[in-house]
Protein backbone atom coordinates (compact mmCIF):
# COMPACT_ATOMS: atom_id res chain seq x y z
CA UNK A 1 0.00 0.00 0.00
CA UNK A 2 1.19 3.57 -1.26
CA UNK A 3 1.20 6.48 1.18
CA UNK A 4 -0.47 8.04 -1.52
CA UNK A 5 -3.26 5.39 -1.79
CA UNK A 6 -5.52 7.93 -0.03
CA UNK A 7 -4.37 11.27 -0.60
CA UNK A 8 -5.48 14.43 -1.71
CA UNK A 9 -4.78 17.74 -0.59
CA UNK A 10 -7.72 19.83 1.00
CA UNK A 11 -8.16 23.75 -0.63
CA UNK A 12 -6.19 24.72 3.12
CA UNK A 13 -2.82 23.03 1.51
CA UNK A 14 -1.70 24.95 -1.30
CA UNK A 15 -2.46 28.34 -3.07
CA UNK A 16 -5.90 28.88 -3.46
CA UNK A 17 -5.08 29.89 -7.70
CA UNK A 18 -4.22 26.00 -8.07
CA UNK A 19 -7.74 24.98 -7.26
CA UNK A 20 -8.68 24.50 -10.99
CA UNK A 21 -5.26 22.86 -11.30
CA UNK A 22 -6.01 20.32 -8.86
CA UNK A 23 -9.97 20.06 -9.45
CA UNK A 24 -9.22 18.36 -12.89
CA UNK A 25 -6.72 15.39 -11.60
CA UNK A 26 -8.32 12.34 -10.53
CA UNK A 27 -8.78 11.68 -6.90
CA UNK A 28 -6.70 8.77 -7.36
CA UNK A 29 -3.39 7.26 -6.57
CA UNK A 30 -1.31 10.56 -7.90
CA UNK A 31 1.49 8.04 -8.61
CA UNK A 32 -0.18 6.14 -10.53
CA UNK A 33 -1.62 9.24 -12.32
CA UNK A 34 1.45 10.74 -12.89
CA UNK A 35 2.69 7.36 -14.18
CA UNK A 36 -0.51 7.12 -16.88
CA UNK A 37 0.07 10.60 -17.75
CA UNK A 38 2.96 10.86 -18.51
CA UNK A 39 2.54 8.18 -21.15
CA UNK A 40 -0.01 10.12 -22.69
CA UNK A 41 1.71 13.14 -22.68
CA UNK A 42 4.88 11.61 -23.66
CA UNK A 43 2.57 10.21 -26.99
CA UNK A 44 1.10 13.50 -27.94
CA UNK A 45 3.80 15.60 -27.56
CA UNK A 46 5.39 12.97 -30.13
CA UNK A 47 2.73 13.32 -32.37
CA UNK A 48 2.74 17.13 -32.90
CA UNK A 49 2.97 17.50 -36.75
CA UNK A 50 6.09 19.91 -37.09
CA UNK A 51 4.35 22.66 -38.80
CA UNK A 52 2.59 23.46 -35.51
CA UNK A 53 5.18 23.51 -33.73
CA UNK A 54 5.91 27.41 -34.08
CA UNK A 55 2.32 28.15 -34.36
CA UNK A 56 0.87 30.64 -31.94
CA UNK A 57 -2.92 30.99 -31.75
CA UNK A 58 -2.48 34.89 -31.40
CA UNK A 59 0.69 37.79 -31.21
CA UNK A 60 2.52 37.45 -27.94
CA UNK A 61 1.08 33.38 -27.18
CA UNK A 62 4.19 30.87 -26.40
CA UNK A 63 4.56 28.37 -29.19
CA UNK A 64 3.91 24.93 -28.68
CA UNK A 65 7.57 24.22 -28.22
CA UNK A 66 7.78 27.06 -25.54
CA UNK A 67 4.56 25.26 -23.31
CA UNK A 68 6.32 22.21 -23.36
CA UNK A 69 9.15 23.64 -21.99
CA UNK A 70 6.85 25.25 -19.64
CA UNK A 71 5.69 22.03 -18.43
CA UNK A 72 8.96 20.43 -17.90
CA UNK A 73 10.22 23.78 -16.07
CA UNK A 74 7.57 23.85 -13.70
CA UNK A 75 7.71 20.31 -13.04
CA UNK A 76 10.82 20.80 -12.31
CA UNK A 77 11.05 24.07 -10.00
CA UNK A 78 7.57 22.55 -8.17
CA UNK A 79 9.92 19.14 -8.06
CA UNK A 80 12.17 21.04 -6.09
CA UNK A 81 9.84 22.58 -3.76
CA UNK A 82 8.69 19.17 -2.91
CA UNK A 83 12.04 18.20 -2.18
CA UNK A 84 12.73 21.07 -0.14
CA UNK A 85 9.45 21.22 2.04
CA UNK A 86 9.92 16.88 3.22
CA UNK A 87 13.47 17.52 4.18
CA UNK A 88 11.97 20.47 6.02
CA UNK A 89 14.23 23.63 4.70
CA UNK A 90 12.58 26.71 6.61
CA UNK A 91 13.69 28.61 3.85
CA UNK A 92 10.67 30.58 1.86
CA UNK A 93 11.25 29.70 -1.90
CA UNK A 94 10.92 32.39 -4.40
CA UNK A 95 8.48 32.38 -7.37
CA UNK A 96 8.97 31.59 -10.63
CA UNK A 97 8.61 34.35 -13.45
CA UNK A 98 7.18 32.27 -16.36
CA UNK A 99 7.46 34.50 -18.29
CA UNK A 100 10.49 35.33 -17.94
CA UNK A 101 11.71 31.73 -18.10
CA UNK A 102 10.44 31.22 -21.50
CA UNK A 103 11.77 34.39 -22.65
CA UNK A 104 15.44 33.24 -22.09
CA UNK A 105 15.11 29.86 -23.12
CA UNK A 106 16.04 28.32 -26.48
CA UNK A 107 13.47 25.93 -26.58
CA UNK A 108 12.09 26.88 -30.34
CA UNK A 109 15.79 25.89 -31.53
CA UNK A 110 15.08 22.54 -30.08
CA UNK A 111 13.39 19.29 -32.01
CA UNK A 112 9.50 18.45 -30.67
CA UNK A 113 11.77 14.89 -30.33
CA UNK A 114 14.03 16.49 -27.79
CA UNK A 115 11.75 18.32 -25.28
CA UNK A 116 9.73 14.84 -25.67
CA UNK A 117 12.95 13.10 -24.14
CA UNK A 118 13.65 16.08 -21.77
CA UNK A 119 9.94 15.83 -20.63
CA UNK A 120 10.33 12.27 -19.82
CA UNK A 121 13.05 12.14 -18.00
CA UNK A 122 11.97 14.73 -15.54
CA UNK A 123 8.51 12.98 -14.99
CA UNK A 124 10.35 9.87 -14.12
CA UNK A 125 12.33 11.99 -11.35
CA UNK A 126 9.57 13.35 -10.26
CA UNK A 127 7.68 10.00 -10.01
CA UNK A 128 10.78 8.63 -7.94
CA UNK A 129 11.13 11.70 -5.86
CA UNK A 130 7.30 11.51 -4.91
CA UNK A 131 6.77 7.36 -4.81
CA UNK A 132 9.86 7.14 -1.66
CA UNK A 133 8.21 9.58 0.61
CA UNK A 134 6.79 8.64 3.80
CA UNK A 135 3.24 9.78 4.83
CA UNK A 136 4.99 12.01 7.64
CA UNK A 137 6.91 13.97 4.92
CA UNK A 138 3.79 14.42 2.75
CA UNK A 139 2.28 16.34 5.01
CA UNK A 140 4.79 18.58 5.81
CA UNK A 141 4.85 22.33 4.62
CA UNK A 142 6.90 24.80 3.50
CA UNK A 143 6.45 28.56 1.41
CA UNK A 144 7.44 29.33 -1.82
CA UNK A 145 5.65 32.38 -3.43
CA UNK A 146 4.56 33.86 -0.28
CA UNK A 147 2.20 30.99 0.23
CA UNK A 148 2.46 27.96 1.79
CA UNK A 149 1.99 24.30 0.52
CA UNK A 150 2.16 21.06 2.05
CA UNK A 151 4.61 18.10 0.33
CA UNK A 152 1.35 16.32 -0.39
CA UNK A 153 -0.32 19.18 -2.63
CA UNK A 154 2.81 19.17 -4.95
CA UNK A 155 2.40 16.00 -7.11
CA UNK A 156 -1.29 16.93 -7.70
CA UNK A 157 -0.30 20.90 -8.84
CA UNK A 158 2.07 19.49 -11.15
CA UNK A 159 -0.44 17.08 -12.42
CA UNK A 160 -3.26 20.16 -12.91
CA UNK A 161 -0.53 22.04 -14.49
CA UNK A 162 0.23 20.01 -17.12
CA UNK A 163 -3.54 18.88 -18.03
CA UNK A 164 -4.45 22.57 -17.93
CA UNK A 165 -1.71 23.23 -20.50
CA UNK A 166 -2.41 20.04 -22.99
CA UNK A 167 -5.99 21.61 -22.98
CA UNK A 168 -4.93 24.69 -24.41
CA UNK A 169 -2.36 22.88 -27.05
CA UNK A 170 -5.88 20.42 -27.84
CA UNK A 171 -8.20 23.60 -28.34
CA UNK A 172 -6.23 26.59 -29.50
CA UNK A 173 -3.25 25.37 -31.65
CA UNK A 174 -3.84 21.90 -33.04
Amino acid sequence: MSVWDKEYPSKSEYAHFYADYIANVPKANIIESLNSQMHEMYTFINAIPGDKAFYTYEKGKWTIKQIIGHIIETERVFGFRGLAFSRRDPNPLPDMDQDRYVKFTNHNSRTIQNLANEYLAVRISTIHLFQNMTKEMISLKGTASGFEFTVRSIPFIIAGHELHHKEIIRTKYL
